[in-house]
């Protein structure tokens, strides 16, 4: 598995991993779509032949992997958590035979199994599908039951400046986070940037001497995701985060670096991403935030903004004289406002 796709949910009024017992017990059937369509055909088909199946395939037991305290390094908790497996029926293309009755359920539909893990932190349960689909997603949803799935998720919500404040780190600290902690790479973008009529989309995967990023974000860009390695003494991870915490992690370049720990590394990633790493991230930009914003940002995005101009200036042999209308215009402005 070269990647791993993850979405996390938390649940409603579920605190502890024991209270799943009711959910794993749940199964959902669904009319199928073309079924629906059919009702002629309806009325002479088995309840079994009409619904979608989504259920429990495997619940596996109750694990524990320690990682540090979000706000002393020095110290672990312990985080409880549990892999379930799901299986989903969908539609294949072809429902009927060549006389326009439905084939048999079993050769009309096909099903996947999608992995999830779920977790306690902070007497709250959180899910992680284990899925890049959309579809298998809402479908894992329904299994669950939406109304056991909570519409938002503070925890795990992030400010669009914590990027631009990674970047800023990246650049002018040389990654260091903290003693422990250092963000080796930012690797690409996806974000926006606004003016008074429109609002544009950037994308950046190929982050040359982070030209790319410097010129978003100098220009007011307000970053949706990015990809970033992030190292400490326990993990050297390779991902890409959105504001939502949803991720994408690249497995074949992540390292478990916990000597003595025979846990599977999948699990260890996003466990300990989700149990420690993303909460330590967001911790560390809170408590710098309103000097960030009000201070250290401002400088910021002006001497990259002058990198930007300087690099552009360089590969398009622009001169002086090029810009001497833009600069007297500018400066009108700059006095009329």
């Amino acid at each position: 598995m070269s990647k791993i796709y993850s979405n996390i949910f938390l649940l409603n009024n579920i605190n502890r991993l024991s209270s799943l017992d009711e959910v794993f017990r749940r199964q959902h059937s669904e009319i199928l779509p073309h079924v629906k369509k059919d009702e002629n055909q309806v009325v002479r088909m088995f309840d079994s032949e009409k619904f979608f199946i989504y259920s429990w395939k495997d619940i596996c037991q109750v694990e524990e992997i320690e990682v540090p305290k979000i706000n002393d390094n020095s110290a672990v908790e312990i985080i409880h958590y549990q892999k379930a497996i799901a299986n989903l029926e969908y539609t294949k293309k072809k429902k009927k035979d060549s006389n326009g009755n439905f084939l048999p359920k079993a050769e009309r539909v096909n099903d996947s199994d999608v992995e999830a893990l779920f977790f306690e932190k902070e007497n709250k349960v959180y899910v992680l599908i284990i899925t890049s689909n959309d579809y298998d997603i809402s479908r894992f949803k329904k299994l669950i039951g939406e109304h056991n799935i909570s519409r938002t998720n503070p925890e795990y919500s992030l400010e669009p400046d914590i990027f631009n404040w990674l970047f800023y780190v990246y650049t002018e600290r040389d990654g260091k986070l903290n003693e422990d902690t250092k963000l080796e790479n930012i690797s690409g973008f996806v974000g926006n940037v606004t003016d008074d009529a429109n609002v544009f989309t950037g994308a950046s995967y190929q982050t040359t001497e982070l030209i790319a990023t410097k010129a978003f974000i100098s220009n007011g860009g307000e970053l949706k995701k990015i990809t970033l390695r992030v190292r400490d003494t326990d993990v050297d991870i390779t991902c890409m985060i959105n504001e939502n915490s949803t991720v994408v992690i690249s497995c074949n370049v992540s390292v478990k670096l916990r000597l003595m720990d025979n846990m599977d590394k999948t699990n260890f990633l996003l466990i300990y991403l989700y149990g420690y790493l993303i909460l330590r991230l967001k911790e560390l930009y809170t408590n710098e935030s309103d000097n960030f914003i009000r201070e250290d940002n401002p400088k910021f995005s002006k001497k990259i903004g002058i990198d930007v101009i300087k690099s552009i200036v360089k590969k398009n042999n622009i001169f002086l004289k090029d810009l001497e209308s833009f600069l007297l215009e500018a400066s009108c402005e700059q006095e009329l406002s």
